[in-house]
């Protein structure tokens, strides 16, 4: 390894997942870049391997101070999907077996490329995020003699069967997930619920360590409202319920038609702000049209990251209004954490984390997340009581700097590593 004498350690951070791309808007691509900063502003070394930078031609990569690795797929992994992609359209099979290859055959592409390119220069740690399919990681660090991270977001075998299109296959993912998390020497959950997942997969209990969300703290702070962002998004004054995030159908985007429709006879003049974009933004766009509510709605789409702290800072009621789900909350809420440290006044669900992270009266309004009316409600108090609006906003941001940043998450996880690089030197 290359650690030097201060501590400092070089730390290969693998991004598999065709769908993320590490210097695009997505949720999961402001994941990764937002921990690699944190590594990098402690003093680490941090190299990033991803096969996909940006979701298209057209979008501005984000700015990242660290050397990224574009590992695409080969050429003779693309001839491959190719091949099962003619074979499936000419017997008319609508089989996602193509895309399902070219993510399973991905795997050996990244690991072979590494392998190669840090064979004489070894990190001293691999850290990766859990993707389905997901073996390069393991592989990697197999290889390098070094010891594995494990970051796991979700269960994904089940998030792909029930949000997604369901149709993978799921006997290769699971023998593939159990394979990964058994190997880490770490696995990093983002919740309880999700501990308690990979724990029912075969992983020690004193292996699972979990680390919530968190905030870049320089960015997603208290700060005044700027009339330049309301004349862009054309707002003039009017009082504002936000929603930040995609269109997925476990964000519960459905529910805020209704809601807007439950406030407008208490607060005529209310905007409904909603930062973000995703496949299902037509459809929503097409709900708020056909209900007469286009005059109250502003849909932003795709913005910079570092261009959404202005617009919660806008905000007078931030809600994350995630319906109840048909298993256990994993989430760990990535917007709870942005609007609790733009000092915004939340609405959110007794859900999981949520309950967890916002004590109820004191930074932020809990209700039951079955009953659209308790949303309403408690919306319609903040916009009514706008002195306990901004003392359950300020309480949350000192709440959220306090505890949940990206730089606390780098430092816990940087002793986890150091923990496990110094049991590999001093093993027989």
């Amino acid at each position: 390894g290359g650690r030097d004498e201060r501590g400092r350690m070089r730390i290969l951070y693998v991004c598999s997942d065709l769908g993320i791309p590490v210097l695009g808007n997505r949720g999961g691509s402001i994941h990764v870049r937002s921990l690699v900063s944190a590594f990098s502003r402690a003093g680490h070394s941090v190299v990033l391997a991803s096969p996909r930078l940006t979701k298209s031609s057209w979008e501005t990569p984000a700015r990242l101070d660290v050397p990224v690795i574009h590992v695409p797929p080969r050429s003779v992994t693309d001839s491959a999907s190719r091949s099962v992609a003619a074979y499936l359209a000419t017997v008319g099979s609508t089989s996602p077996l193509a895309d399902e290859l070219r993510r399973i055959l991905y795997n050996n592409d990244l690991a072979d490329a590494l392998r190669r390119q840090f064979r004489e220069a070894r990190p001293d740690i691999v850290y990766e995020r859990c993707a389905i399919y997901g073996t390069a990681g393991a592989a990697i660090a197999d290889a390098l003699g070094v010891p594995l991270l494990l970051e796991v977001n979700a269960p994904l075998l089940l998030e792909d069967q029930l949000y997604r299109s369901g149709k993978g296959l799921g006997e290769v993912a699971m023998a593939a997930e159990r394979w990964t998390v058994t190997r880490a020497d770490a696995v990093l959950v983002v919740s309880a619920a999700l501990r308690e997942y990979v724990v029912s997969l075969g992983v020690a209990q004193e292996r699972v360590h979990t680390i919530a969300n968190g905030i870049d703290e320089a960015l997603f702070r208290p700060g005044p409202r700027e009339p330049a962002v309301r004349a862009r998004w054309g707002l003039d004054g009017e009082p504002i319920v936000g929603f930040v995030g995609g269109y997925q159908p476990w964000h519960g985007l459905d529910a805020l038609p209704a809601l807007l429709e439950r406030l407008l006879p208490r607060h005529p003049a209310v905007r409904l702000v909603v930062v973000g974009d995703g496949r299902g933004r037509r459809d929503f766009e097409r709900q708020i049209e056909a209900r007469g509510l286009a005059e109250s709605v502003r849909v932003t789409g795709a913005i910079p990251h570092d261009e959404v702290p202005a617009l919660i800072r806008e905000f007078d009621v931030a809600v994350a209004p995630y319906p109840p789900p048909a298993h256990d909350f994993y989430f760990s809420p990535l917007k709870l954490f942005e609007y609790m440290g733009c000092a915004a006044a939340i609405a959110a669900p007794r859900l999981g984390q949520i309950e967890e992270v916002i004590r109820h009266g004191e930074t932020g309004l809990l209700y039951s997340p079955s009953d659209p009316e308790a949303l309403a409600d408690a919306c319609d108090r903040l916009l009514s009581d706008r002195a306990l609006a901004r003392s359950l906003g300020l309480k949350a941001a000192v709440e959220v700097h306090d505890k949940y940043t990206w730089d606390h998450n780098a430092a816990r996880i940087t002793r986890i590593a150091e923990t496990l690089v110094e049991k590999r030197a001093v093993a027989p």
